[in-house]
């Protein structure tokens, strides 16, 4: 294995850069060497760990040397150089800078040439050095560590006994092991700079992951043939389980209109790169989606990201503001018409009262029906100045006077002045089922509620009304009143069989200014019916189909007293 850095033995053959010592001998010596050369590459190769292969290295040296000492100094990236190891043949050596000849050490690295020295003694220009002559050094032996030109450091070994125990056949075999290990080390710095980006890049999935996975909203990467590359849990759970690695996007499971919607939404995006944010309807959600534009490093393939956000809560929020608004709006305009109202009715209030003081002053007999008639003008007056009352606080109806009610009485007193003073059910027949249009009472007895008369009076006018303007385009009508006892609930309820509402249109009925009427509705009536509703604690609801007809049921709480008395 180790044979396989150079070609032959040719490569081998040194410059001669040594001190005294014998010609290159390619005798048997230098197959022995090799042999044992290929045994510590293929030693050293192993491990690729550097601070193995620096250990390995060294003990390999002295081995195949024969030397008694030896030293690694590796040269850092600014310039300075430092023992990394240092040992015997037996033991690692404490001190290195002082054990070592850091003359021979400079000499190879500013010569970046190998050097071999097999008589210190016989060496003048370094026996006056004082540190070798301390050290006691005989022979040595000292080469770079090169690996692609570039100079990782210096392989030294020396003998303190014998002289000449370093030829040119050792320094061949030296140097090129010391090359090997250079280009060994070289490869395990390679390697562990791979592991370490390997770790990092795995650290950066997974933060880049953790982002991905911990965001709100959905995110999903896409081909440009709109295959899924990535999709985090949230957008699995905005568009379906269907949604996978490598499969398309129409394959999610949701909405298949709101999956074509944002198919088209992605080609446009290929074709004109527009980004702008788009609403839409995704399984009774409100979501919004964008797209954004990527490219993959790996293979430059553009790719889109798709965000996709359920927004079906900052609707609702911002529905709540601009029915905050609107019911503010609703209270000035309110108050103006309120205050309108009451500068108008005063004085008809007062006329009447004085009107029946005037006749009766004059000894006129008042007939039982002029007498209903002003008694009902006065209880009209009273009536619309509680209705102005509440106009002005449409939102946040005034205080209730709240007392103990009949349901059969209050539902026929309102009936009887629909009937006979407002005529608004002039036409209506009861119990004659052959007139166009019928009006069906069915009221149990003895049912009561603690509420407020005027309240209750508006409600079910503004529901009788609603039905009756329903009913005007059908060739025959019928118009059912129900009040019923429900275990610990009382239900009241105005049923009739108009034109029926849109279904759409169901969940803006209560709105205020929202009418099915057109220019005919004020669009308050219901408004005033839920809010009467709430004040008492009633469940209201409403259940229409188009072309049968519409029910409002109103379902208060019995009153204590009578639950007692039954």
């Amino acid at each position: 294995m180790a044979l396989e850095f150079f070609d032959d033995l040719d490569d081998l053959a040194p410059t001669n850069h040594s001190s005294g010592g014998a010609e290159f001998d390619l005798s048997g010596g230098v197959a022995s060497g090799l042999s044992k050369l290929a045994e510590l590459i293929e030693d050293l190769n192993r491990d690729m760990t550097p601070e193995t292969i620096l250990d390995r290295a060294m003990s390999a040296a002295i081995e195949l040397t024969g030397a008694e000492r030896g030293f690694l100094v590796l040269v850092e990236s600014n310039g300075e150089w430092r023992f990394t190891v240092a040992r015997n043949m037996d033991t690692d050596i404490a001190d290195a800078e002082s054990a070592a000849s850091q003359t021979i050490i400079r000499r190879v690295l500013e010569g970046r040439q190998p050097i071999l020295i097999n008589d210190v003694i016989g060496a003048s220009d370094l026996v006056r050095q004082q540190s070798i002559a301390k050290m006691q050094v005989r022979s040595l032996m000292g080469a770079p560590l090169i690996s692609k030109g570039k100079l990782l450091g210096v392989a030294y070994v020396d003998t303190t006994k014998l002289a000449g125990v370093f030829d040119q056949t050792s320094l061949v075999l030296f140097e090129t092991f010391v090359h090997l290990a250079a280009v060994a080390l070289e490869n395990a710095r390679l390697y562990e700079a791979e592991k370490e980006a390997k770790v990092r890049y795995k650290e950066l999935q997974e933060y880049l992951s953790s982002i991905l996975h911990s965001q709100p909203h959905g995110v999903a990467i896409l081909d440009r043939e709109g295959n899924v590359d990535f999709a985090n849990p949230q957008a699995v759970a905005l568009l379906g389980a269907g949604l996978r690695i490598g499969s398309p996007l129409d394959s999610a499971g949701c909405d298949p209109i709101a999956l074509n919607r944002l198919r088209k939404a992605h080609d446009q995006f290929r074709t004109s790169g527009e980004t702008s944010r788009q609403t839409m309807q995704l399984d009774n959600r409100s979501v919004a989606y964008s797209f954004f534009k990527l490219t993959r490093t790996h293979d430059g393939r553009e790719r889109a990201g798709l965000i996709i956000e359920d927004i079906t809560t900052q609707k609702k929020l911002e529905h709540q503001l601009v029915e905050s608004e609107k019911r503010s709006t609703v209270n000035q305009l309110a108050g103006g018409i309120a205050h309108e109202i009451n500068n108008s009715l005063q004085p008809v209030k007062g006329r009447v009262e004085l009107l029946a003081m005037r006749l009766e002053r004059e000894g006129v007999s008042l007939t039982e029906p002029i007498q209903r008639d002003l008694t009902t003008i006065s209880s009209l007056t009273e009536r619309i100045e509680k209705i102005a009352k509440n106009l002005r606080h449409l939102t946040k109806p005034s205080e209730p006077d709240f007392r103990v009610l009949d349901v059969k009485q209050l539902v026929t007193s309102v009936v009887e002045m629909l009937e006979t003073t407002t005529g608004t059910l002039r036409g209506y027949k009861r119990g004659d089922a052959s007139s166009r249009f019928s009006l069906v009472l069915d009221l149990d007895e003895g049912l009561r509620i603690f509420g407020d008369p005027h309240g209750l009076e508006s409600a079910l006018i503004n529901m009788i009304i609603n039905s009756v303007h329903a009913m005007e385009s059908v060739s025959h009508g019928s118009l059912t009143l129900s009040a019923h006892g429900e275990g610990d609930r009382i239900e009241l309820s105005v049923s009739d069989t108009g034109v029926g509402i849109p279904a759409d249109q169901l969940d803006s009925v209560f709105e205020p200014y929202f009418s099915t009427k057109g220019d005919r509705g004020t669009g308050l009536g219901m408004s005033i019916i839920r809010n009467i509703a709430d004040v008492h604690g009633a469940a209201l609801t409403l259940e229409s189909v188009v072309g049968s007809g519409t029910t409002v049921r109103l379902a208060f709480p019995v009153h204590q007293e009578s639950m007692s008395k039954h």
